[in-house]
């Protein structure tokens, strides 16, 4: 679905379109919600999206439609979970309940975009989704639905949209109060690895083959705040394929490893020729919770924690 992935096989991309939501887009994104109305509080709501369309809500709507998890996320931080009517898929299985609402998802090459048939017939009024599809996005217009774009590229890009889904349906008031929570959360962590050493890192997405993150991904933004200095930060793709002759070379301090590359410190180990990459064979290799690192909704700050405790441990002894 999104832009500049690496072309791997349909597994690859299905993760990474639907669990690394929001992760793919350029830093120079505007950020949504650049329209304006008289008040956060007031109906009719009209708001541009993040890919650049003018979307009017005349009503807080009453049945939504999330097709990526983090938006999912999202709505149910904000209290109209109750209003959710479908969901992308299996990833979408926070928190629990999420996983009782109909699924969407499946059709496309790599069964990555929306059933529409499926979709239309669950009479949305807010179809909440993350870059990509254009065509298919604008079949759903087209048939009525009213389609909104969230795509966070930043921590601070994501806070940004809790606020802008807050204002879509009617919640700003707990919206404020979440992001409030969020960025006590964010302050508090980084100020715990302010006065640490930057450490060298590797974050490892998938293998095989060996993906890593670029420097404008969500994933990079987060391992900057907290404290790591990454060996791909000079990459010139978002999800760039790596050698082990690299990592060898580069020497990074700790190896980050998603859950969704289905990894284990033994698993990493055994792998041929990682038994030369010194952190490997140090044992400092950690497994981190993808959701928590990709999604951008609520949770991200624990990743962030996450990953700020496994590159400086001393500092949250």
């Amino acid at each position: 679905m999104r832009p500049h992935r690496p072309i791997i096989g349909p597994a690859l991309v299905l993760a990474i379109s639907l669990v690394l939501s929001g992760c793919a887009r350029s830093s120079d994104s505007t950020g949504s919600g650049t329209g304006a109305t008289p008040s956060p509080f007031a109906f009719p709501v009209t708001i541009t999206d993040d890919d650049g369309v003018s979307v009017r809500i005349d009503a807080p709507p009453q049945r939504i439609v999330t097709f990526a998890p983090s938006a999912t996320e999202i709505v149910f931080a904000l209290g109209v979970g109750d209003r959710l009517v479908g969901v992308s898929g299996s990833y979408d299985d926070y928190p629990a309940a999420a996983k009782d609402i109909s699924e969407i998802g499946g059709a496309g090459e790599f069964g990555v975009e929306p059933n529409l048939e499926k979709v239309v017939s669950l009479r949305p009024d807010l179809f909440l989704t993350i870059e990509g599809g254009d065509q298919w996005k604008e079949r759903l217009r087209a048939l009525g639905v009213d389609v909104f774009t969230i795509d966070s590229v930043s921590l601070e890009d994501t806070f940004h949209d809790v606020e802008t889904v807050g204002r879509l349906t009617g919640t700003a008031d707990a919206a404020g109060r979440l992001v409030a929570r969020m960025r006590a959360e964010d302050r508090r962590i980084e100020s715990k690895v302010a006065g640490e050493r930057p450490v060298s890192c590797f974050f490892e997405v998938f293998y095989p083959p060996l993906t890593t993150v670029g420097p404008d991904t969500f994933i990079a933004d987060l391992l900057r705040r907290a404290g790591c200095n990454s060996v791909s930060a000079n990459a010139r793709n978002d999800y760039p394929a790596w050698s082990v002759d690299d990592l060898v070379r580069e020497d990074p301090q700790v190896y980050l490893v998603s859950s969704e590359s289905g990894g284990t410190a033994a698993a990493v180990a055994a792998r041929p020729g990682f038994g030369a990459v010194a952190a490997v064979a140090q044992g400092r290799v950690v497994l981190v919770d993808s959701d928590l690192v990709s999604r951008p909704g609520p949770r991200i700050v624990d990743g962030l924690r996450e990953l700020a405790e496994a590159l400086h441990p001393e500092a949250f002894g």
